[in-house]
């Protein structure tokens, strides 16, 4: 095994620096996994981890699922919204509705107690496991229905992910013609006896729970491979398995459907970012072609938690993401073949009902149509459309490497930059509020942008403007606000190509050529789809601007300019990433002499994206629109506070102890909020 200097002295070298070969990459991490799984502690882990998962199983608990709070989401199938009754919560089932106890155990004798209301006369049957347990004619008005799943059951009793199902005839309500109703359900209570028979564990989800502790040593053990001497590679990746196995018992033991619900999850959040660590380390010899192995590594690192952070809390099935369901019924509205709902001026361009405002925003369908093709996967189309965004804005990890990287300051202050993207606290407040189509926006925005710096470098022939035509128009097609934030940023660049600054023209011709792209990109994305909006919008924001007639009630902040600021810092959790944004945007200034045509480009650049944020401040003074939107300048926040960590860094022991400091209260304050943020929206 290479130390961890042999390895940097070799990946430097210029004879081999500029050659990558796929089969020798795949043949190096085949024998690193080989010797990884070859190792007899890790095996004796997993079986005393699953000895120690048997014995969770055995404790009891009475499971309580309130259907109708947002907790209810992990376990009710084929239900209808939320809604209240005289403060009781509960949701419409369809004709057949499901309560889904993933993990729950077999062999133990239980009792399922369900507190319902059939809205009108009907008979209603409840299914335990596939065994019907109960079929009445009944009233309506709320009741309490008990059935006992025991030995009388035995095919009911020996299920170990148990399903409680609901039948009653088809009922539509005034409000709700194309609804299918069956029974309204308030509460679903399963109480297993405290005693009695072995409780014979869910087979699928040990084998997932395994899985999963197996992938978590590989991630751990491919993290520190080439950078530690081998023992301690096996067994730092142990100890991160055993801990990983005792939290795992622990949530076993405290609740067998909570973590058999979660099984699946887990399993998939750690495949996901073991191929992403991999991943990231093939593309960083891509990016960075003199970089050493333990740079790749971070940055595979970094792509890796980026992604296992933002997907590990989002998709959890007890995480409730605020405009989910929002989005999911669009999505659906569309594979069910109506596109013109959709495309169309209607409801989803009208703005929310609490705005007070009836001003139409064009908000594009592009997003649903690229996540519709994941409804072929025989998998779960919400899990399949989180693990889609996810992906997508984990990659901008990789979007702020290379657009510090043109810096031209060193690998390093590019590494500082895409760890500081991927535990930014605002992206956090964005997934919670699942802002889909906004951050599949601003992803294709970053692209077009990143695209636009290489016009300067070479002479670009005509597929490659068309291709860029191509993105910006799909750009200017995703999001109109994200639409208007490119046209500002690709315009100011141009300027500043165009207009000498310093005594130096950046590309005349190239700025030129990019403000008649954009303008082509938007003459396309009109006759494509917002030719439709012109008008209608143009009166709409007419009427808001001039007078009030029409338009509602205009939101205010009530104490002006310091209420408006002091609210977009409580949003943005933090303004630790904007100060460092601040100075390092400074120190980049003061050496703009010194740096090529490149990187002044780049700087210049990302000036004019910082720029956006004051600019929204101002038209956010008069409609409180101002949160989801500050998401899109984190690119240019974190490449500037890459920059001013690096030059922290190098100021010695001192330096690395504040950059340490800087980078640990910006990650925990974001994984706090995510998880406080998170807990609260599930309760």
């Amino acid at each position: 095994m290479r130390s961890s200097s042999q390895a940097t002295t070799s990946n430097a070298k210029p004879a081999t620096a500029g050659r990558f070969s796929p089969a020798a990459a795949l043949l190096a991490e085949a024998e690193n996994l080989r010797v990884l799984l070859t190792w007899l502690p890790l095996w004796l882990l997993l079986a005393l981890a699953l000895a120690g998962q048997i014995i969770a199983y055995q404790t009891t608990h009475t499971y309580s699922i309130p259907v109708g709070s947002p907790g209810d989401q992990a376990y009710v199938r084929n239900f209808h919204g939320r809604l209240d009754d005289n403060g009781r919560p509960y949701r419409w089932s369809d004709v057949y509705g499901y309560i889904a106890l993933p993990g729950l155990g077999g062999g133990r004798p239980f009792t399922v107690t369900l507190t319902l209301d059939p809205g009108r006369p009907a008979p209603v049957t409840v299914i335990v496991n596939g065994v019907p347990l109960y079929s009445k004619n009944t009233q309506p008005g709320w009741q309490i229905v008990s059935v006992a799943v025991d030995t009388r059951n035995p095919s009911a009793l020996a299920s170990r992910d148990t399903v409680i199902e609901l039948r009653a005839p088809d009922y539509r309500l005034p409000d709700a013609p194309t609804e299918p109703k069956g029974v309204k359900v308030s509460s679903v209570v399963v109480e297993p006896a405290s005693a009695g028979s072995f409780v014979a564990p869910s087979i699928s989800r040990l084998a997932l729970f395994e899985a999963s502790l197996l992938l978590i040593y590989l991630f751990v053990g491919y993290a520190l491979t080439g950078v530690l001497p081998r023992p301690r590679v096996r067994a730092w990746a142990l100890l991160a398995g055993a801990i990983a196995a005792i939290s795992l018992i622990l949530w076993l033991a405290s609740s067998h459907i909570a973590a058999g619900g979660a099984a699946p999850h887990i399993a998939v959040t750690a495949g996901s970012a073991l191929v992403l660590l991999l991943g990231g380390e093939l593309l960083a010899k891509r990016l960075a072609v003199n970089s050493t192995l333990v740079q790749r590594r971070v940055l595979g690192v970094t792509l890796a938690m980026a992604f296992a952070l933002r997907y590990g809390g989002m998709a959890l099935p007890q995480s409730v993401i605020i405009d989910m369901p929002w989005h999911m019924k669009w999505l659906t509205t569309l594979l069910a073949g109506n596109w013109q709902s959709l495309y169309f001026p209607g409801e989803l361009s009208s703005v929310p009902r609490e705005w007070g405002l009836s001003v139409l925003i064009p908000k594009s369908p592009l997003f649903y149509f690229v996540a519709a093709p994941f409804s072929t996967l025989p998998l779960d189309l919400e899990t399949l459309v989180k693990w889609l965004i996810c992906f997508i804005d984990c990659t901008l990890v990789l979007a702020v490497f290379v657009l510090a990287r043109r810096l031209r300051a060193g690998i390093s202050p590019a590494l500082y930059a895409s760890g500081l993207y991927a535990v930014m606290p605002l992206i956090f407040r964005a997934f919670a509020y699942g802002i889909l189509p906004t951050i599949f926006a601003q992803w294709l925005a970053t692209g077009a942008l990143l695209f636009s710096l290489g016009a300067t470098r070479s002479k670009w022939g005509i597929g490659r403007w068309l291709l860029y035509i191509l993105l910006t128009v799909l750009s200017l097609l995703a999001f109109p606000t994200v639409a208007v934030f490119l046209s500002i940023v690709m315009v100011a660049s141009a300027i500043i190509w165009v207009v000498p600054v310093a005594g130096v023209r950046l590309s005349a011709r190239a700025g030129l050529r990019l403000v008649g792209a954009l303008v082509l990109a938007w003459l396309l994305a009109v006759w494509a789809y917002y030719g439709l909006y012109i008008g209608l919008v143009a009166s709409s924001v007419s009427a808001l601007l001039t007078t009030k007639s029409g338009a509602g009630t205009t939101v205010r902040w009530p104490g002006g300019w310091p209420d408006l600021i002091a609210w977009t810092a409580d949003y943005i959790v933090t303004l630790l990433p904007v100060l460092l944004a601040l100075t390092g945007l400074l120190l980049l200034i003061a050496r703009l002499k010194h740096k090529s045509v490149a990187a002044r480009q780049t700087v210049w650049l990302l000036i004019a994206w910082a720029a956006i944020a004051p600019v929204f401040f101002i038209a956010n003074y008069r409609v409180d629109m101002i949160g989801k939107h500050l998401f899109f300048t984190m690119i240019p926040v974190a490449a500037a506070g890459g920059v001013a960590l690096w030059q922290l860094g190098r100021r010695g022991r001192w330096g690395y102890a504040f950059v340490a400091l800087l980078f640990g209260t910006v990650a925990w304050q974001a994984l706090v909020f995510w998880i406080d943020r998170l807990a609260r929206a599930s309760t």
